[in-house]
């Protein structure tokens, strides 16, 4: 099941009487794959000891990949193939996994999250929600789904102002400019910012949340490991995809009437953010998610024949110079945690599982009947 999933996996990891093995089959795009394997190092060091063996393969693109449909059916007797990446859905059986992005982005200049983190909070107490521009702000790449391209539709014009101010990121510039206008942290300008997909999920969706501004969420397709935890109304607002401009319309003209409750709101998604997100609770969930993942092998991992034995001297020592580098000196766990991994709660039985959808489900519903009489009651 494990060794099916090669066909885009990038990488399989071996970890066994504590040491990690590497085996690569392809390059990742920019760093991916590196800070991810980085992560996992720094994991080892945080816990050592601590992890059990296991044999895994990580897929470092975007998009989901074991579609659910092809082996669910009744007479079916193969089973998927396993595999990690950063988000999955409904229709996918992907294992969620942290992305590398939480140990930096050195190609586009976004620092390590604990660094981000603490900048992103400084800039929220200079800039007071009042204080802010009082539209919906979104500035990326629309080239990567038709749904960002239509997105920018709803981009003020002579004609038409949908509260929104939307913003293509002009990549060879800030390219060459080492994407100094590009800083995360100085982002948190305006009352809205607004959260869309990309070819899949989008690492942007953590940055977005954790501006103070109220975050609002295009309903998405996908989910990454911590999303499924927010909830509409409380931590962020449902908009419409299939009718993006009037959805954003009425979130910033009904915000700007209740500002209390979108400044509440707003404070809850960064709370959110940096009280659940911290980097102790991501290496908490990885070491979790790769202790029950190793519960499930049937087999006793070995070291594959192809494979190298990696550890933090030498993935770092490599990348001598540079800003990648400095993100791992940055990022490196430099002694064993005093305490140990946070425990699990329980799973939840399925009728609290049930109320919890139908919780979220309710909340999205009560926004659209606000939005249908709001537009109804508007001259034609």
């Amino acid at each position: 099941m494990i060794m099916r999933a090669r066909r885009t996996a990038h990488f399989r990891l071996t970890i066994v009487d504590g040491k990690a093995y590497l085996e690569t089959y392809g390059k990742a795009y920019q760093s991916r794959d590196t800070l991810n394997l980085w992560g996992i190092l720094q994991l080892m060091s945080r816990y050592p000891g601590r992890l059990p063996d296991l044999d895994l393969l990580f897929d470092c693109n975007d998009p989901p990949v074991i579609k659910s449909s092809l082996y669910m059916q009744p007479k079916t007797t193969v089973p998927p193939p396993v595999l990690f990446g950063y988000c999955s859905d409904d229709s996918h059986l992907d294992i969620v996994f942290p992305d590398w992005s939480f140990w930096g982005w050195p190609e586009i200049n976004i620092k390590p999250w604990d660094t981000l983190l603490e900048e992103m909070k400084e800039e929220n107490r200079k800039t007071k929600w009042t204080e802010r521009e009082p539209y919906a702000y979104w500035k990326g790449n629309p080239d990567v789904g038709k749904t960002r391209k239509d997105l920018l539709k709803c981009n003020v014009s002579d004609d038409q102002d949908w509260g929104a101010r939307l913003y293509e990121q002009d990549w060879g510039r800030e390219s060459q400019n080492g994407f100094q206008q590009s800083n995360l942290a100085n982002q948190c300008t305006h009352r809205y910012k607004v959260y869309i997909e990309g070819w899949a999920w989008s690492v942007s969706q953590k940055y977005i949340l954790a501006c103070d501004s109220l975050t609002l969420l295009v309903k998405p397709r996908f989910y990454d490991f911590f999303t499924r935890g927010l909830k509409p109304l409380k931590h962020y607002w449902p908009i419409k995809n299939n009718d993006k401009c009037r959805s954003i319309k009425f979130a910033v003209d009904w915000g700007n009437t209740h500002e209390q409750k979108v400044q509440d709101i707003g404070k809850a998604s960064s709370d959110f953010i940096q009280e659940y997100l911290k980097m102790e609770y991501i290496y908490d969930y990885m070491f979790h998610l790769l202790n029950e993942y190793a519960k499930l092998l049937t087999y006793k991992p070995t070291i594959p024949p192809n494979a190298v034995e990696f550890c933090s001297a030498t993935m770092a020592c490599p990348h001598a110079d540079g800003v990648e580098k400095s993100y791992m000196m940055e990022t490196i766990v430099r002694k064993p945690s005093d305490s140990g991994p946070c425990t699990m709660p329980p799973p939840f039985d399925p009728p609290s599982f049930h109320s919890l959808l139908k919780e979220k489900e309710q909340s999205i519903k009560t926004v659209e009947t606000w939005e249908n009489e709001f537009w109804s009651n508007q001259p034609r």
